[in-house]
């Protein structure tokens, strides 16, 4: 326990005597978590618009007139064969009714007063997310079949983030990874900063026949730390910045949902894995040099 005590009184007496190093270390620990959450974000953002009806992934086959069940029953076994398709469900138009409602509020002006037999029945047809780019091809076939009058798509903000689904994947991952090995680097320059600053004392101990582990454990907890705090920080930040979007732009509310606590939990162990790494690095070449 007194060694416990001891080693967070080193760290206090290194942040005193390099306050503005210290500082500088948090801020772009939390400017990097803050990185991370945002790429997070984009591509559960993305993910989730593949998923919301009328994008990239979902098309709408609308049907001629009022068919018989066993009319609608082929159409749909029809459409099931055609490659890339995932999912078909019928819509009867009393149901698109309730859907339009659910989507636009039941007091909008312009679904006041509607009558459900002035729309066409549907079926809402989900296509796999390989054939994303393909979707105007899937689109003509469906329009092909017998008893399919219309085939509609969104092509909007929304379908094209869907359709780029997997190019945000990828350059999301790509901008983490920099950001992490950056930020790996700036915890390595902080804790040499912070070696060099008290090499003295560090070789002293070293002659009186301290550990190693003991001589260098304030470092990489003062790393932790910093992963620690820099992304409860960053949370805070991001959470509180999306929570005002969504306030200012309710739309978003369908397509931004909050980090679940694995999401959280993920963010904060990434944060503190190379907060570490970088301070075993430096500790590392220090006991090299």
């Amino acid at each position: 326990m007194a060694r416990l005590a001891y080693i967070f009184k080193r760290i206090a007496t290194g942040m005193r005597l390099r306050p503005w190093g210290s500082l500088f270390t948090l801020i772009a620990c939390w400017f990097a978590v803050c990185q991370l959450l945002f790429v997070l974000f984009a591509v559960l953002i993305a993910n989730r618009a593949t998923l919301i009806p009328g994008t990239n992934s979902t098309l709408m086959a609308y049907v001629k007139g009022p068919q018989q069940q066993s009319t609608i029953q082929a159409v749909q076994e029809k459409i099931a064969l055609i490659d890339g398709i995932s999912h078909v469900e019928f819509i009867p138009r009393a149901q698109g009714l309730i859907r339009m409602k659910q989507w636009l509020g039941p007091d909008n002006p312009w679904i006041e007063g509607l009558d459900a037999d002035i729309l066409p029945d549907a079926f809402e047809i989900r296509i796999k997310s390989s054939y994303a780019s393909e979707i105007e091809t899937l689109a003509g076939r469906l329009g092909e079949i017998n008893y399919i009058e219309d085939v509609r798509y969104n092509k909007g903000l929304i379908g094209y983030i869907a359709g780029a689904f997997h190019a945000i994947v990828l350059a999301g991952s790509f901008i983490a990874l920099v950001v992490i090995v950056c930020l790996g680097m700036v915890l390595f320059l902080s804790v040499r900063v912070g070696i060099m600053t008290r090499q003295q004392e560090i070789e002293v101990l070293n002659i009186l026949g301290a550990e190693k582990a003991y001589l260098y454990a304030p470092y990489i907890i003062e790393a932790l730390l910093y992963g620690i705090i820099g992304s409860s920080l960053a949370l805070i930040t991001i959470q509180a910045s999306i929570g005002y979007t969504v306030g200012r732009i309710p739309v978003l509310s369908g397509i931004v949902s909050p980090l679940n606590l694995h999401q959280i939990l993920a963010t904060f162990a990434l944060a503190c894995l190379f907060c570490v790494s970088g301070a075993v690095l430096a500790i590392k070449r220090n006991i090299d040099a």
